[in-house]
C-alpha cells in the first residue's frame, strides 16, 4: 500500500529592522530513493534570488541563495509531492558478532562515533551497551533502546531547543522529537549499532480522508542499520516506520539536517513563523 501526499512547508522572518545582506541554505525537499517516490518539489523565496541546488554529503537535496539588498522580511515555502510506500524491506538475519565485525565498524564509522548533540558520559554508555545487547537478536536489542528511552524522557514542548543535547535532555527527563531521537542514536551507538538521525515530516493520526487538509510540522526520528536501515521513531513509540513519515534529511544529528539555517548582517534577531500542511491525494 502506497499513499500520495502533497506538503506544503512556509517559514516566514519578519524584522524589526532592515537586513542587508543573508546566506541561506534550505533542506525541505524530500528524498528519492528506498520507499519515497519525489513525484515534484519546488522552493521558492521572498524576496526573489538566485537559487542553487546541490546535494550534500548524506544525499540531501540542498537549495541555498543570498540577498544583498536591504529587506525587512524573508519568506521560504516548499511545496513538493510525495509517494510513499510502506513497505518495510525484507528480514534482518544480522547477529551480535557480525554487527560488531570490523568491516560493519568501519563502514559506518560516522555513525557510530559520538557527536556534540549525543554524546553521554562514559558509564552510562557502558550500561546501556550491556543492556541493549543483552538482548538475543539486534533487532530485539532496538527494543530494549527504545524501552529505556521511553522511560527516560516524556514529550513536553518548549522545555528544549534546537541546541539541547541528548544529555541535556536525560536530565530533564523531557523533551521533543529532536531529544528522543537524539538520545535513541546515543544509546544505539554505545551498543555498537549504527543510527542515524532523519529530519522529515509526518502525516498527523491516521483518520484523515483523502483530500483533506491536514496541520503538520517538522518532525525527526531515527534510523538504525541492520543489515538494512530500519525506522524507528522513539518519540511516538514506532518500532518500523510505514506510509506516514517522508524523509528529507539524514544524518549524524541535527547540525547535519536543519530545514533552514543562514547568517545575515543588520537589523535584530526574529522568531520564525512557521506552518506545515501535509494533503493526502491517495
Amino acid at each position: 500500500m502506497s499513499w500520495r501526499l502533497e506538503i506544503a512547508h512556509r517559514t516566514l522572518y519578519q524584522y524589526a529592522e532592515p537586513v542587508h545582506s543573508s546566506y541561506n541554505e534550505v533542506r525541505m525537499i524530500p528524498r528519492a530513493g528506498g520507499n519515497q517516490i519525489l513525484l515534484s518539489a519546488s522552493v521558492t523565496v521572498n524576496p526573489r534570488a538566485s537559487l542553487y541546488t546541490y546535494v550534500d554529503y548524506f544525499g540531501t537535496q540542498v537549495t541555498s541563495f543570498d540577498l544583498h539588498r536591504a529587506h525587512d522580511h524573508l519568506e521560504i515555502v516548499s511545496n513538493s509531492h510525495v509517494e510513499v510506500l510502506n513497505y518495510a524491506g525484507p528480514p534482518t538475519a544480522v547477529d551480535w558478532k557480525t554487527l560488531g565485525g570490523a568491516k560493519i565498524q568501519d563502514d559506518f564509522a560516522e555513525y557510530l562515533m559520538p557527536t556534540p548533540y549525543t554524546e553521554l558520559d562514559p558509564d552510562r554508555e557502558q550500561s546501556l551497551a550491556e543492556m541493549i545487547r543483552s538482548a538475543p537478536t539486534p533487532e530485539l536489542g532496538l527494543s530494549n533502546a527504545l524501552e529505556w528511552v521511553d522511560s527516560s524522557l516524556s514529550y513536553q514542548r518548549g522545555i528544549t531547543h534546537v541546541q539541547s543535547r541528548a544529555m541535556e535532555a536525560l536530565q530533564l527527563g523531557k523533551g521533543v522529537c529532536q531529544d528522543f531521537s537524539h538520545l535513541t542514536a546515543a544509546a544505539l551507538r554505545a551498543a555498537r549499532i549504527p543510527a542515524r538521525y532523519v529530519s522529515g515530516y509526518l502525516y498527523p493520526g491516521e483518520s484523515h480522508s483523502v483530500g483533506e487538509i491536514a496541520v503538520g510540522e517538522s518532525h525527526a526520528w531515527v534510523e538504525a542499520w541492520l543489515g538494512r536501515w530500519i525506522g524507528l521513531d522513539p518519540s511516538n513509540r514506532v518500532d518500523h516506520i510505514d506510509q506516514r513519515y517522508v524523509a528529507v534529511a539524514k544524518g549524524r544529528d541535527y547540525a547535519d539536517v536543519p530545514p533552514f539555517t543562514g547568517i545575515y548582517y543588520g537589523g535584530s534577531s526574529a522568531t520564525p513563523m512557521v506552518t506545515v500542511t501535509i494533503t493526502r491525494r491517495q
